[in-house]
């Protein structure tokens, strides 16, 4: 087997699918012992001199290690996940041979992968990594052949007994956990696309479907001021929503009316529905709109074939975390949301820009 160079590649591409959990695990361990804001702290980025050893940045763990522990082995254990993360173009590394016994040692710098992961008032993408690497959410993932044999309902109200949006009404502290990832990522993605985007100039009130805490809206009337803003959303969500300058919060449900406004702006609303669903809700967004009035939707679309490309595979495992925990929710093509926009009423459908992996969607009313 060992000469057979294309069995020896098949089976090493089936060891690394197989033992992939230990990347996002891995990654959540150096979230939580807030590795990548040592190194922001301390200066060590990819490009410059700084680097980091697993002793150096040990030093600044808060909490530290434990007396309890011993302190070479918890470097070493340390050293071990930095190592993996870096072996997958997660974190910079250099190799030294600064070690006392002359032995070869690796330290750590960001990279422009993991300056995103570092804990900043414009975003963070660590609290999201956090949200889908939380138990509640894994579980599901043991049980989703069960979204095979059983479609009633998806593995996460199977093992939890209720839907996802209704789980953090039950349970503070992954509601805390929910909320954290949704804010850090969203931050993070708006600030890009209010640099790509540009439709706002003619848009004088604009409603924001499930906009949770307001903070889409917050960060688009900062730049549009003109735009007088609505944040829609649960009324229990609402009661918690942030003020904004221009954002006025309104609490309903979008599957029985929508305000009107000149615009509607959906970001990750759609992929967590079925068509079914979608549809009232787009023909909702149809009734709010005047003539000439538009839909704005952020989601993913996957290519009509499979395509192997990290932007598109990304696309495909969204599509999974929606398979996991929404019932019907999916990631669509184009000509499946182009589908649901007509027969809700809309005449035309254009994508406007891509920001990340998401592409900017306009639906059009006459």
């Amino acid at each position: 087997m060992g000469e057979g160079g294309e069995d020896d590649a098949a089976l090493v591409k089936l060891m690394e699918v197989a033992t992939l959990c230990t990347v996002p695990m891995a990654l959540k361990a150096a979230i939580r012992l807030k590795v990548m804001d040592i190194l922001a702290q301390q200066g060590a980025h990819d490009g410059g001199q700084h680097f980091l050893s697993a002793a150096q940045i040990a030093r600044h763990l808060d909490p530290p290690i434990p007396a309890t522990s011993s302190l070479p082995t918890a470097i070493a254990s340390l050293d071990r996940i930095l190592r993996l993360l870096a072996g997958h173009g997660l974190l910079a590394s250099s190799l030294s041979l600064d070690d006392p016994l002359g032995l070869p040692s690796n330290s750590y710098a960001l990279n422009s992968t993991s300056r995103f992961l570092v804990h900043s008032p414009n975003g963070s993408f660590a609290p999201y990594v956090s949200l889908i690497q939380d138990p509640i959410m894994m579980q599901c993932f043991y049980d989703l052949h069960e979204a095979v044999l059983d479609t009633t309902s998806s593995p996460f109200s199977k093992i939890h007994g209720t839907k996802c949006f209704s789980y953090t009404q039950l349970d503070p502290r992954f509601d805390d956990v929910f909320n954290k990832g949704m804010v850090g990522h969203t931050k993070l993605f708006m600030h890009s696309f209010l640099r790509t985007y540009h439709g706002f100039g003619d848009v004088n009130s604009l409603v924001d479907v499930g906009g949770g805490s307001g903070i889409c809206l917050g960060m688009i009337t900062s730049q549009h001021p003109h735009i007088e803003g609505i944040n829609f959303d649960q009324r229990h969500v609402i009661t918690s929503a942030l003020e904004y300058p221009g954002v006025e919060h309104v609490g309903g449900d979008m599957f029985e009316s929508i305000p009107k406004g000149d615009a509607i702006f959906m970001k990750w609303i759609l992929h967590d529905w079925s068509d079914a669903h979608c549809l009232k809700i787009l023909e909702n967004c149809y009734r709010a709109l005047p003539d000439k009035g538009k839909v704005i939707i952020v989601d993913v679309l996957l290519p009509d074939g499979v395509e192997t490309s990290p932007e598109v595979r990304v696309g495909y495992h969204t599509d999974l975390l929606m398979l996991a925990f929404n019932e019907g929710g999916k990631e669509r093509t184009a000509r499946e949301l182009e589908r649901l926009a007509q027969a809700a009423g809309f005449t035309s459908m254009k994508s406007i820009c891509k920001v990340d992996i998401n592409v900017v969607i306009e639906l059009y009313k006459n």
